[in-house]
């Protein structure tokens, strides 16, 4: 198939566009019912950038080369009518509606769904708030609980309009402590003697003691050791050793949480033989793996991977479950192993979540902030979304407001282009969760505001990644296509897309403008919401571009999301070539 780049245009006079190819392009003469077709070799560089009108009303071609003409107004009662025919997310179509294409928030927010957010008031209020994923932590709560959560965001989907998707968290079988006792937290004072202990308690346990997950735990630890809680929330010095029973004196007291990572630390040194004997999924990560496939939930996210043949055997197993699955698989990167073999696992998993509180337990806590930054550059250019998780926004458990350093901290997380954010304890169990999400919306919308009017073009180099010579087309389409929106300054890119994959080329290359993603299937939808830059709409599509496009401008114009005159760049991964053109 010869690919083609279509500039369409109608008879309205029309000033030079760009160069869009490595050869000069004269001044377009004017068009009627004529479709300009290019070697598909843009670049898309130019010095000179018309404003975006100049392009003047489209004529749709079809792929033969015969115009359409606008949109009818038979074509817009073909349409359906004003709603139907087209799923959009509430919150977005508000946001459009009052504010226009710039104002829309590229960067996606995660909420952990807990005791102060569980109910059907709460998650609507975080939807409302811009909550694009709810994550479960099968750390805490039963299938039960879960059950009842997830198919409570899945109503709020569809009575409400919004497309929030749910992602799975394993608990993995790295050590940690057990539940507390049913208490919801504990605290730790300076001095105090704390028992941690591997036996199993049938009644309540004993004042200040610990239950630990591993059975060689007292085996494993020295007198002398320090013992670590959740990355150095507290701080222990192994004192004694009787039987199954370890007693520690805390030397920094701090909050205990249930199920929280413990590490041990000797002469300075992280101790991890041990850990890295432990399977990274286990005996019960199965079985939470088995309740989100049948829950359906859009992505499983596997805590403490150590390698690559981790993440494709849990693929393997899904597709062998579920043959019609679209779960996608995250990788937590929260380990010197998953450091180590950082590419190869990237690589293998759909996506990665740099877990700065587990990870900052296991190096020096001043590497997190270039691993951070090296776990996000090579996601990106490999083409998986990354998510920066852990104490964005701590403080906000407690208090109504952040500190400056946190607020400096998720504003570098936005600079450094992850496609998401994540609140952990902040949502699930914080006093004030909506507001934790205010915070990272506002700052979100802020920087990336900032961005645009600084106009920063990023410098970064996206190797190919593409594994075949169709790939490889679309790979360049997507390149080109972000390229000239930078340069025309286009108000959004259009892609009919039925797996996502263009959809997710494009948001690789963050281009200033929104990405309106339309797709067929529901559940690429939800996925594609974890995404820098898309807006994901359900939608019925042909392979006819032109009847795509006049029935899409039917169906947004009439819930007033895009209005006569805006400039568009469309693409398809049935039809590779791209178009530009004004909204009829």
């Amino acid at each position: 198939m010869a690919q083609t780049m279509h500039l369409l245009s109608s008879s309205s006079p029309s000033r030079s566009l760009p160069s869009l190819s490595r050869r000069p392009i004269h001044p377009l003469p004017l068009l009627r019912r004529r479709r300009i077709a290019l070697p598909f070799s843009a670049s898309a560089s130019s010095s000179a950038s018309p404003t975006p009108r100049d392009i003047g009303s489209p004529l749709l071609a079809s792929d033969n080369g015969i115009g359409g003409g606008v949109a009818s107004a038979a074509a817009v009662a073909a349409a359906g009518g004003a709603a139907a025919g087209i799923d959009v997310d509430k919150v977005t179509e508000a946001e459009l509606k009052e504010n226009g294409f710039r104002s829309t928030r590229r960067t996606k927010l995660v909420c952990t769904i807990g005791p102060a957010t569980c109910g059907p008031e709460q998650l609507e209020a975080l939807a409302v708030g811009g909550m694009n994923v709810a994550r479960v932590n099968m750390c805490h709560g039963t299938h039960e609980w879960h059950r009842r959560v997830i198919r409570q965001v899945r109503r709020l989907n569809e009575e409400k309009g919004f497309a929030v998707a749910v992602m799975m968290d394993t608990e993995g079988s790295e050590i940690h402590m057990g539940d507390l006792g049913g208490a919801p937290s504990a605290k730790a004072e300076d001095g105090e003697i704390w028992t941690f202990s591997v036996r199993a308690f049938n009644s309540p346990l004993p004042d200040r003691t610990i239950h630990v997950n591993y059975d060689g735990f007292a085996e494993d630890v020295k007198v002398g050791d320090e013992l670590l809680v959740d990355g150095g929330m507290a701080r222990f010095e192994v004192i004694e050793k009787i039987g199954p029973d370890v007693k520690c004196r805390c030397t920094d007291p701090g909050l205990l949480l249930p199920r929280a990572n413990l590490t041990f630390w000797r002469d300075g040194s992280l101790v991890r033989e041990r850990n890295a004997m432990l399977p990274t999924i286990s005996s019960k990560d199965w079985l939470d793996i088995d309740f989100g496939i049948a829950e359906g939930v859009e992505f499983i996210a596997v805590s403490f991977v150590k390698s690559a043949e981790v993440v494709s055997h849990l693929k393997s197993y899904i597709a062998a479950r579920c043959r019609d699955s679209d779960i996608a698989v995250i990788a937590k990167i929260e380990s010197i192993d998953s450091l180590k073999n950082l590419e190869e696992i990237i690589r293998a998993s759909d996506g990665a979540m740099v877990a700065r509180g587990d990870l900052g337990a296991q190096i020096p806590l001043e590497q997190v902030p270039s691993a951070q930054q090296k776990i996000v550059k090579q996601c990106r250019q490999l083409n998986k979304p990354v998510i920066v998780a852990s104490q964005l926004l701590e403080s906000m458990i407690e208090y109504p407001t952040p500190t400056r350093a946190e607020v400096a901290d998720v504003s570098e997380a936005v600079r450094q282009r992850a496609d998401a954010l994540m609140l952990s304890g902040e949502s699930a169990m914080g006093r004030y969760p909506e507001k934790a999400l205010s915070v990272l919306r506002s700052v979100s919308l802020r920087i990336e505001r900032w961005w645009r009017e600084e106009k920063r073009r990023e410098m970064m180099e996206l190797p190919d990644i593409a594994s075949s010579f169709s790939d490889k087309i679309s790979e360049e389409i997507c390149n080109s296509a972000a390229k000239i929106a930078n340069n025309l300054g286009v108000d959004a890119v259009f892609v009919y897309t039925k797996s996502g994959h263009m959809a997710s080329l494009l948001s690789r290359c963050r281009p200033d403008c929104p990405i309106f993603a339309f797709t067929t299937s529901t559940s690429v939808r939800r996925r594609l919401n974890l995404q820098w830059g898309l807006i994901p709409f359900r939608l019925s599509f042909s392979d006819d571009m032109e009847s795509n496009l006049n029935r899409t401008f039917s169906l947004l114009k009439a819930r007033g999301m895009i209005q006569s005159g805006d400039l568009v760049i469309a693409l398809s991964d049935m039809l590779q070539s791209i178009q530009v053109m004004n909204v009829p």
